[in-house]
């Protein structure tokens, strides 16, 4: 009797050991073998993330062994390996809603189906129900070209409408492209914030039509920002926006249409709106870039006409240039470098210079130093330009003309920079 006691005293005895070992695990913390992740990745604007837990080989065999083919895997360790994504999206072509998802695979030797379950809570595969699958897509498995001993999930080739999301662990990779309706996502926002600041001015109004224009998403709603925003406060680059939005949903993919029809749009306009030299002198430079030297010369003309100042009589002469008429250019070019103030005349000299006309600036660069003896800065530019030229002597020149007018930092410390680089010793600057 005292054996048959004994005995069961060490078995509550081993029961208790066991309990409180239980227990011991139950409210302490220590780390995972297969630590928790997340990552995630914005695609225009959506928002996706996957929140996982990563398994480590440890010298196993994995596919076919630790993960056996044939049976629902939950794409990770320990709880649900889970996605989400903020707004509808599709998988590898197929549509799928928004929101959140238990993420699992089905892996076979050649192929895997990847699955969106509606249970995103559940203890990884263990509770799996296909009735609460949303999605299922069948993908190739790929071999990497290293070796994986953490599983890992990574986005790669993102865009802004599309990005692969992709599953590593051993030697494999399983990948899945997830695509978004971006530019439909975008319209939609700008609809919600025009409703707020955005829509108080022009300026937003036209940002959300040339977003329309550049992405050809909804043109027509596109048109309707861009009228808005002329009838707010017409300026060059909104009238412009109206008229191209015009041409190219009138024009039926016929581009020589477009064309017409987005420069008669803008004759209308600058007839109907109150507008000033400037959007004649932003339809005149359009005109040109486009071919239709008569049409941009005439609004040229027009812009000079109510205001003479060196950017509209520089397009002037530049477009009569264009048409041959290389001594009225000249005379136009004479004027506008006489009305030109020293920025003007300074942004001009580097508009040429960094669209290789070197020539060109170095003109302007000398007229402006004959028009603004005093400025350290004009010397300076003149010496770039003589650099970029490969003229030494008349940089080096230029450069200690511009030190010698006690110039400010800035331009000091430009002009040392480029005598160094032209092997002049700062001992022997003088002023």
């Amino acid at each position: 009797m005292r054996h048959i006691t004994k005995f069961f005293g060490l078995i509550f005895f081993f029961i208790l050991i066991q309990d409180f070992a239980f227990a011991q695990t139950s409210v302490t913390k220590t780390p995972d073998a297969s630590p928790k992740a997340a990552v995630m990745q914005t695609i225009g604007l959506t928002d996706i993330k996957v929140v996982y837990h990563r398994p480590a080989v440890k010298g196993r065999a994995v596919w076919g062994n630790m993960v056996p083919y044939n049976a629902v895997w939950r794409a990770g360790a320990n709880d649900n390996t889970v996605i989400s994504f903020s707004t509808d999206v599709k998988i590898e072509g197929k549509e799928l809603k928004a929101g959140t998802y238990g993420l699992h695979m089905l892996p076979k030797e050649n192929e895997c189906e990847v699955i969106f379950s509606n249970n995103s809570t559940a203890w990884g595969s263990f509770s799996y129900n296909q009735a609460e699958d949303a999605l299922r897509v069948t993908i190739q498995p790929q071999k990497t070209t290293q070796f994986y001993e953490w599983l890992a999930y990574e986005f790669e080739n993102p865009s802004a409408t599309a990005a692969t999301c992709v599953l590593k662990w051993e030697n494999k990779s399983f990948p899945f492209k997830i695509e978004a309706n971006t530019p439909e996502l975008v319209v939609a926002s700008l609809r919600s914030q025009l409703q707020n600041k955005a829509g108080f001015n022009w300026i937003g109004y036209n940002e959300a039509a040339n977003y329309c224009l550049n992405n050809e998403v909804q043109l027509q709603q596109g048109l309707a920002w861009a009228t808005q925003s002329v009838f707010v406060n017409p300026q060059p680059v909104n009238m412009l926006t109206k008229a191209r939005l015009t041409g190219k949903i009138n024009g039926a993919g016929d581009k020589a249409k477009e064309l017409e029809l987005t420069l008669t749009t803008l004759e209308n306009d600058l007839k109907t709106f109150p507008v000033t030299w400037k959007e004649y002198l932003g339809a005149a430079n359009y005109a040109q870039q486009n071919g239709n030297l008569d049409k941009a010369l005439a609004w040229a003309d027009e812009s000079v006409k109510r205001h003479q100042a060196m950017s509209n009589m520089i397009a002037k002469s530049n477009i009569l240039q264009a048409k041959g008429d290389t001594k009225g250019a000249e005379n136009v070019k004479k004027v506008a470098i006489e009305k030109g103030t020293n920025a003007e005349l300074n942004a001009y000299g580097y508009q040429l210079l960094f669209a290789g006309n070197m020539a060109g600036a170095i003109e302007i660069f000398e007229a402006n130093t004959q028009k603004n003896p005093t400025d350290p800065n004009v010397w300076d530019s003149l010496g770039e330009g003589y650099f970029t030229a490969g003229e030494k002597e008349k940089a080096i020149k230029a450069f200690k003309k511009s030190l010698s007018l006690n110039p400010p930092a800035n331009v000091k410390a430009n002009s040392m920079k480029f005598l160094a680089q032209l092997g002049v010793n700062a001992d022997d600057i003088k002023p």
